[in-house]
């Protein structure tokens, strides 16, 4: 039999002050719980909570104090999409490039196996995820509002799009199992411009943002993330990662900065990291023992992970591979 109780927000707030939780406008508490819903924000104030005979203790947390990760947790996932998608158009922007050169010209694509790895793929494998793959674009234009595909499809008689009109409908998730699929040598092709990169740590970085990227959009928590599947640790990222017996945590939000940072440094050396700094610094309070929680050694990696970068000028026009695709217009 079901034996939870439907509360009113007084009776919310009761509950919490009864789990010792601090709370000293009661008004004001029930103000926020009427439009952040009490399992959400009990979500925030869950690091902080102890269990004591089946009993929750909150051990007088403020409040406040969990309403403000709250918010900061969003103002941080607005920030992180920003910087993710940047990432996103640019893997497009260079996927694309290497999917309709030579041969392949516009509709090389839409026949997996001219661009797949074909040693690690068999021929009726890549058959099958060819067709999945059509059935899918077919559906995705036939929902959506693309004016330039249509136009594109009324003056070339296709039935499909170029790579270049295409891979601006494809999700994330559509990006990254294209993305495995690459030969060795369009792989090979495309890090060239992601700097010095391994293929392993490459397709690891783009599930992990594909997720983040998901928890961002869909309002989950991010400062808390606990991440199942560990993405590959650069070398680079050791002296910046929380390390407790020897043993590197490399699950948690920490880990999707370096490889945000990372990823951006390349694309962009004059991107602005101010407004991702910021809300680290209200997340963390500026303390090690908040910073260590989101994955860091301590604050002062923090610091030297943004040094310089927080102060760049915004909106610098990069060209660099965006130029590559104009010429297929």
């Amino acid at each position: 039999m079901d034996t939870l109780k439907h509360l009113n927000f007084n009776e919310q707030i009761e509950l919490l002050i009864s789990r010792n939780m601090d709370i000293k406008d009661k008004e004001d508490a029930v103000n926020v719980l009427k439009h952040i819903n009490y399992y959400k924000f009990k979500e925030f104030a869950e690091p902080f909570c102890s269990k004591e005979n089946d009993n929750l203790n909150y051990r007088n947390i403020d409040f406040k104090f969990i309403v403000s990760r709250y918010y900061n947790d969003k103002n941080l996932r607005m920030n992180l999409l920003h910087a993710i998608e940047m990432i996103e158009v640019s893997v497009k922007t260079n996927l694309a490039f290497e999917l309709g050169k030579g041969t392949l010209g516009a509709y090389g694509y839409l026949d997996f196996k001219n661009w797949s790895n074909r040693e690690e793929y068999c021929k009726h494998y890549l058959a099958d995820k060819s067709n999945s793959f059509k059935e899918k674009i077919f559906k995705y234009i036939k929902k959506g509002n693309y004016v330039e595909i249509n136009r594109k499809l009324k003056e070339s008689g296709e039935k499909y799009p170029p790579v270049w009109l295409t891979i601006n409908i494809l999700t994330f998730g559509d990006l990254v199992k294209l993305l495995e699929l690459l030969s060795n040598k369009k792989m090979r092709s495309l890090l060239k411009n992601y700097g010095n990169i391994t293929k392993d740590e490459f397709i690891s970085w783009m599930k992990c943002l594909n997720l983040v990227r998901n928890m961002c959009a869909h309002n989950s928590n991010i400062i808390d993330l606990k991440l199942k599947t560990k993405p590959k640790i650069h070398s680079n990222w050791e002296r910046f990662l929380f390390e407790k017996d020897g043993k590197i945590f490399a699950n948690r939000l920490a880990v999707v900065l370096c490889i945000i940072d990372k990823f951006i440094e390349e694309i962009d050396s004059n991107y602005n990291f101010n407004s991702i700094k910021t809300s680290i610094d209200s997340i963390t309070s500026k303390v090690d023992e908040y910073s260590k929680m989101l994955g860091f050694k301590n604050y002062s990696v923090i610091n030297e992970m943004y040094k310089g970068k927080t102060k760049r000028k915004r909106h610098k026009k990069v060209q660099g591979s965006i130029d590559k695709v104009i010429k297929y217009e």
